[in-house]
């Protein structure tokens, strides 16, 4: 399950080359791989404790999708973008990868945070006092939940603890589906630049372009026109 994420991205971006070189209009390919991403990766948002399959596989899907969505951009950058410019746009791209990147970190982590405050409350309680909790053990469940101990809750039974265990998989995957549902706003900003993506086929030709290096191309051209001067005033001469 841990390899999901970093599989798929593999997945995705050998694909993406594959794509580049050998399939026409790479901004339809954007764009369809692009509205998998954002489909999958939303789509998690379903998850429970008894959807794992389902969920690792939406999840191989998506990150599937980026992995191609990333390298189409990393692979096709040098094209269309003058040689001497190709520095600067991949600092700016690298830049705007970080920043996006940290900002989505900060809202996910509040964003889960915060559905675990307003959903661990909700569930917890009523399943620990319907398993016969005593209501007077309930704030010391609450405490030892994030400890992942029950050993120090009052009259705590095995029956009560798997009842709790569930209701704070219900909990988590409630705050999950918060953070997931809020990737939809990133993925409305890569549909509008996947659809300003620019087709690439006009570039990928075979002709590879070389600077000509130890050569003085002055210099040589300046004999070459007294050479042809020379030539020219032989044969005037001969006339």
């Amino acid at each position: 399950m841990s390899c999901a994420v970093g599989g798929g991205l593999l997945v995705g971006q050998i694909a993406a080359g594959f794509g580049v070189r050998y399939l026409p209009r790479m901004k339809y390919q954007m764009l369809i791989a692009s509205l998998i991403m954002v489909a999958f990766v939303s789509a998690i948002a379903s998850a429970t404790e008894y959807s794992r399959t389902r969920s690792v596989i939406f999840l191989l899907i998506g990150a599937a999708a980026a992995g191609y969505v990333e390298n189409l951009t990393l692979s096709t950058m040098a094209l269309v973008w003058d040689p001497e410019n190709i520095g600067l746009v991949s600092g700016v791209l690298a830049t705007i990868r970080t920043a996006a990147g940290s900002i989505a970190i900060a809202l996910y982590s509040s964003l889960l945070s915060n559905g675990l405050t307003k959903y661990l409350p909700k569930y917890v309680p009523d399943a620990a006092i319907g398993a016969r909790l005593p209501t007077s053990s309930v704030i010391g469940l609450l405490t030892s939940i994030s400890a992942r101990t029950y050993a120090d809750v009052p009259s705590i039974t095995p029956t009560i603890i798997e009842a709790v265990r569930h209701a704070v998989k219900r909990a988590y995957s409630m705050s999950f589906r918060t953070v997931f549902l809020a990737t939809l706003p990133f993925g409305a900003i890569l549909l509008v630049a996947a659809f300003l993506t620019p087709n690439v086929e006009d570039y990928l030709t075979d002709d590879v372009a070389r600077k000509l290096q130890g050569r003085n191309l002055e210099s040589r051209g300046s004999d070459t026109a007294g050479r042809i001067a020379g030539e020219h005033t032989e044969i005037s001469e001969s006339v």
